[in-house]
């Protein structure tokens, strides 16, 4: 039995820190397919819940969270890893040049960004152009996002071509947000996986699988149709 996280602070809230529940993580990692061969990036760390499992993968971490409080706790969970701090929405900017992950595991803030008020609708699509950026050539990235990030929306169909100009869309699936629910929200959500290959044509965008009711759906979705 795991505890519910319906509490949250004002800078939980602010920088919309939803932590990421432990089944979609697991489903996540299925995707990222980590080995011991893997330097794993989690831009946007948070409590370590993605960081955890990809280290029981037998991935190397390599982790970053702005939020002073999260960093700290990652820190005394982590001892052994240097824990940057830097805006994740802008992380290739900011990483040394050596620092090249070959798996990026992500769940940014889906419309927020540091230091800017209000809503921002692509602070999710920043992120990850930013993290696939900085990602191996060959690597792959395993995003959890809103639901509507997604190129099947007229609104995102261009963002996701110019992401596919750097890394082939592989799978996108939503969630229903039933799965958020013990973590505070019930916002649905999106798994994207992106390998950082060249696309064969970035104006041809794969179709969303659907909408999975469960994990154990979304699961057997990436079994199936992520190599």
């Amino acid at each position: 039995l795991l505890p519910t996280h319906t509490r949250r602070s004002k800078e939980t809230e602010a920088l919309q820190q939803f932590s990421t529940p432990v089944p979609l993580g697991l489903a996540a990692v299925t995707a990222a397919a980590i080995t011991p061969a893997d330097r794993v990036l989690e831009p946007s760390a948070g409590t370590g819940l993605l960081a955890i499992l990809a280290e029981i993968s037998g991935g190397t971490l390599l982790l970053n969270e702005l939020a002073g409080t999260r960093a700290g706790l990652l820190s005394l969970l982590f001892p052994a890893i240097t824990v940057t701090r830097f805006d994740a929405a802008q992380i290739d900017d900011h990483l040394d040049p050596g620092i090249l992950p070959s798996i990026v595991l992500m769940n940014p803030p889906f419309s927020v960004l540091a230091k800017v008020s209000g809503r921002i609708s692509d602070a999710g699509c920043r992120h990850v152009g930013s993290a696939l950026a900085r990602l191996a050539e060959g690597g792959r990235l395993v995003a959890i996002t809103g639901a509507s990030f997604s190129p099947e929306l007229p609104s995102w169909r261009e963002s996701f071509v110019s992401l596919q100009e750097h890394g082939r869309l592989v799978f996108t699936a939503a969630i229903n947000g039933a799965v958020f629910a013990k973590h505070g929200t019930t916002v649905e959500t999106r798994l994207t996986v992106i390998d950082k290959l060249p696309a064969d044509n970035p104006g041809t965008l794969p179709e969303s699988a659907g909408t999975a009711t469960d994990v154990a759906t979304l699961i057997a979705w990436i079994d199936k149709h992520v190599p």
